[in-house]
């Protein structure tokens, strides 16, 4: 099959108006892929699907934005600006977020246009790891064929306990595409304000999954930080409690095979808006699955034999100094 007469690219209106498309067959099929040409001073010929720009075109860019762990005041200043970017100019952005990134968004940047992901938690027969890769084809192909700013919303630290995110660096990556991370407060900052952590003995961070369905065995001469003891939650409400004495009862009996029944474990977590206090309780591992938790709570369980100052619920630190003569005064 030969190659068809050359067209104009569909973005003539763009920068790189002199470009061309050919019409190539690819192999083992009858799709078409479409090869860009450009005029001697500005080589190009890259192969791209029949459904994406050429390079030339596309002038997207793709950010992943840290929140923080819940409060306005965790937020960076460059977090603010990118969602001020997007409010000032709604037509060149299109942002993403769960429901819990989207309410903190929009309280600090009134007006932002933030496309829901609530429905990546809700798909029937659709596991996390599918789910996650999906939306990574989507966003990048927003950012780098389709040619817009995306901005991807997410609580706490992008680094921290994110598949989403690794799914999404690792697609850009083989794509060859750079990306942009702003960087956010991670949410063990305010789980360690609750406990008292020597760091004599180290610490061990763990997924609650990895330990109730992936037979990991703990270190018991070192604490320990399980996080997302809520992980069956379907709604992308970090506050929903439904499913969460399933994934408890799992992980009290995995425990106990290493810990005694009355070991003392404590399950840290948000009050919620508006304050998003830090919450806590002490508790013996035999009623770990008593009362069920937020999707995104963690359990310290310190080590066998360790200090304990270790096993103590620490009181929550004030969020604001009170200024004395103002107390005085009023």
């Amino acid at each position: 099959m030969g190659l068809a007469q050359p067209e104009r690219c569909a973005h003539d209106g763009g920068p790189c108006g002199v470009h061309r498309r050919q019409k190539l067959p690819q192999s083992g099929g009858s799709q078409m892929s479409h090869r860009c040409t450009a005029t001697a001073t500005e080589p190009h010929g890259a192969i791209r699907p029949h459904s994406v720009r050429c390079e030339v075109c596309v002038s997207g860019s793709l950010t992943i934005v840290g929140l923080g762990p819940a409060r306005p005041e965790h937020l960076t200043q460059e977090a603010v600006q990118a969602l001020q970017a997007a409010v000032a100019d709604p037509h060149s952005w299109r942002v993403y977020g769960l429901a819990h990134a989207r309410a903190l968004a929009e309280a600090i940047a009134p007006g932002l246009q933030i496309r829901s992901l609530d429905y990546l938690y809700g798909l029937t027969g659709v596991d996390r790891p599918l789910a996650y890769a999906d939306l990574a084809e989507m966003l990048t192909r927003r950012a780098f064929s389709d040619g817009h700013h995306v901005l991807y919303l997410v609580a706490g630290s992008p680094l921290f306990y994110n598949d989403a995110v690794l799914a999404i660096r690792r697609r850009a990556a083989a794509q060859e595409q750079a990306i942009r991370l702003i960087h956010g407060m991670a949410f063990l900052d305010l789980v360690l304000d609750r406990v008292y952590w020597t760091g004599h003995s180290g610490l061990a961070l763990w997924s609650a999954w990895n330990v109730a369905f992936d037979g990991v065995a703990l270190d018991v001469g070192a604490p320990t930080l399980l996080v997302q003891l809520g992980e069956f939650g379907s709604s992308g409400d970090a506050l929903n409690e439904d499913r969460s004495p399933e994934m408890l009862g799992k992980l009290r009996d995995r425990l106990r095979r290493q810990y005694p029944a009355d070991h003392p474990v404590l399950v840290l977590y948000s009050s919620g808006p508006p304050e998003y206090r830090s919450e806590g309780r002490r508790i013996e591992l035999s009623a770990l699955a008593d009362q069920p938790v937020p999707v995104y709570s963690n359990l310290w369980v310190p080590s066998i034999g360790g200090p304990d100052l270790e096993a103590t619920l620490a009181a929550p630190s004030v969020r604001r100094m009170v200024d004395p003569l103002s107390e005085v005064l009023s």
